[in-house]
């Protein structure tokens, strides 16, 4: 017989399952605070005002060349913007269709959540990620949203739920007669155009304010948009409406930037290049822009110290035999550098060695005078070293060592000193296949080896530390020198066996290592040395977060949905951000 307490706290059980799971509901459904309704705004202070948006989309209109072609009215409104020339359809090395483009920028989404990548809309993800006019008509059905299209294909894919949608097949004076006919006849909330004409032309001719044509079609849109705004201005109740005027473009060019993979940035590469206008009589001009061509190399890495009685090393304790060079096969080593000015003799940088004593088996980079050097140690044979170039000036700097197996007597040593080969090496010093095995059983370390220290250099600094089972090729190393990531499609990826930023130290005073092995560099000592650098030596990456400084197409239905007072909820997973306006004194 099953007691009474028993179903009790089956019961009870059950209740808090329910509990618990609604809890999370609602916490995953937690809509995003809503910026764009403050007190300087009147459609959220007074509920006879009625917020609108209107979104004008150009394709292919690249934004830098929208710029250089100086179109009247689109430099009319800079005053009175969020504006950039500099804006972005995506900041992932995709090419960039107006298939993929259309998607991204009318769902808010990119095309990892959309899955539009191609020059179809087959394979889309639009019944978990809608487009701005499914998800209107399913929250607030009754607004009146209308869609008028130069593409047929955006009509039909995107708007398909909008209130009223017309397709013009490629003529933009057409669509353009559209929306005014709207704006002058109906009550729409919100309102897409979709201009054509600016694409074409640059497949036609060139994707550049110095092409006729190109240029052309640019200033006759953008009379176009004057046309449309003038209309906008002249409808019969705007002083009890709040229009927010988006003027953007799908994409840039159909022309991919040439540049090796690793040195790619969508900032550089026009097919991503868009410009950007967020319009209100009331806003003040803000001009979002990209970084300089020089990115800030920062972090928190350990000081190093010359001095014997500086116990400041890094080492891989774990590493076993991983980094042993042998007595034959290709190598390379490199790292990035900062050392104080001034002149030093002898101490240590990197190695792999017991000690820098004459005889002793392995390598290691040291400093001689302002310059660096590689020496490489064997029983009974003393050392041999080959030079590299001056690096003693606090700037950041890039050593790279390459050992290359040329042929079974031939095993030469080549240094580069930020990816500029150092020449006044005789053949036979670079030699170093008579030295035999090289292995050794001490660690790779980071730092001073003892007893062989100097005790005027302190706080240097080595990051971006890198070994490879390979030689790398003399243009590789000139053209990727500077990075401090290795991309996906790097192919020498694979080759690596050691690899640590050393841009942030763990918690238990260990830096990792991002190669397969995983060995980590664990510090004897931790003194922090937080570095924020400019040079033109070093390019890092450029994160999500420095492309998320200018505007992207995400942002667009994101805006909007602010802007009208549409709860965005965490569960939709949009993936813009809000640019949110300040306020002149005037009205509008």
């Amino acid at each position: 017989m099953i007691s009474t307490s028993f179903y009790k706290n089956k019961i009870i059980t059950a209740c808090i399952v329910v509990a618990v799971a609604m809890i999370t509901a609602l916490s995953c459904n937690k809509p995003f605070p809503n910026t764009l309704q403050g007190s300087n705004n009147p459609g959220a202070q007074n509920p006879a005002i009625v917020n609108k948006t209107l979104v004008i989309v150009v394709d292919g209109a690249v934004g830098e060349e929208v710029q250089a072609a100086t179109p009247p009215v689109l430099n009319s409104l800079v005053d009175f913007s969020i504006y950039s020339w500099d804006g972005l359809s995506d900041f992932k090395n995709n090419t960039i269709t107006n298939q993929y483009a259309w998607s991204t920028l009318l769902t808010g989404v990119n095309s990892a959540k959309h899955n539009v990548t191609g020059t179809d809309f087959s394979g889309n993800n639009f019944a978990t990620y809608p487009t701005i006019f499914s998800r209107l008509k399913q929250v607030a059905p009754q607004l009146r949203t209308s869609a008028f299209c130069s593409s047929d294909e955006v009509a039909t894919n995107l708007a398909s739920d909008a209130t009223v949608k017309n397709s013009y097949a490629g003529d933009d004076a057409a669509t353009k007669e559209g929306v005014k006919a709207e704006l002058n006849t109906n009550n729409p909330s919100f309102v897409l155009a979709q201009f054509h004409s600016v694409d074409a032309a640059g497949m036609a001719g060139a994707y550049s304010a110095g092409d006729p044509g190109y240029k052309n079609a640019i200033l006759t849109v953008d009379g176009y948009i004057g046309e449309i705004l003038t209309a906008m201005r002249n409808r019969s109740n705007f002083k009890n409406e709040n229009w927010m005027v988006i003027i953007t473009s799908n994409k840039g060019s159909n022309t991919a930037y040439n540049v090796p993979a690793a040195l790619w940035s969508a900032f550089n590469d026009q097919r991503h290049n868009t410009f950007f206008f967020c319009y209100n009589p009331r806003f003040n001009s803000i001009n979002p822009t990209k970084p300089g061509s020089i990115i800030p190399y920062l972090g928190t890495s350990p000081y190093y110290n010359g001095t014997q009685s500086q116990n400041k090393r890094a080492k891989v304790l774990s590493g076993g035999t991983t980094y042993d060079i042998g007595s034959s096969g290709s190598y390379t080593i490199q790292c990035k550098v900062k050392i104080p000015p001034g002149g030093y003799y002898y101490p240590a940088i990197l190695s792999k060695r017991a000690s820098f004593s004459g005889g002793v088996v392995g390598w290691v980079f040291f400093l001689e005078g302002n310059y660096w050097q590689v020496n490489f140690g064997q029983s009974g044979k003393g050392n041999r070293q080959i030079r590299g170039g001056v690096i003693c000036d606090g700037q950041w700097h890039t050593l790279t060592v390459v050992i290359r197996q040329v042929d079974a007597s031939t095993r030469n040593v080549y240094t580069y000193t930020d990816g500029v080969l150092y020449t006044s090496v005789s053949p036979s010093t670079r030699n170093i296949n008579s030295y035999g095995n090289l292995n050794s059983p001490q660690p790779l370390t980071v730092g001073n080896l003892p007893p062989d220290n100097v005790t005027n250099l302190s706080n240097y600094l080595v990051t971006d530390i890198r070994m490879y089972n390979t030689d790398l090729s003399d243009n590789y190393v000139v053209n990727n020198y500077c990075q401090t990531d290795v991309a996906s499609s790097d192919p020498y990826k694979s080759n690596l066996i050691g690899y640590w930023p050393c841009t942030s130290v763990n918690t238990d005073n260990t830096m990792s290592d991002l190669s397969v092995n995983n060995h980590s560099l664990v510090l004897d000592s931790y003194s922090p040395g937080s570095f924020n650098d400019m040079s033109t030596l070093v390019c890092p990456t450029i994160t999500d977060g420095i492309y998320k400084t200018v505007p992207n197409a995400v942002d667009v239905v994101f805006q909007t949905y602010q802007w009208m007072g549409i709860s965005v909820l965490s569960s939709w997973g949009l993936d813009g951000k809000t640019w949110v306006p300040t306020y002149s004194d005037l009205g509008g």
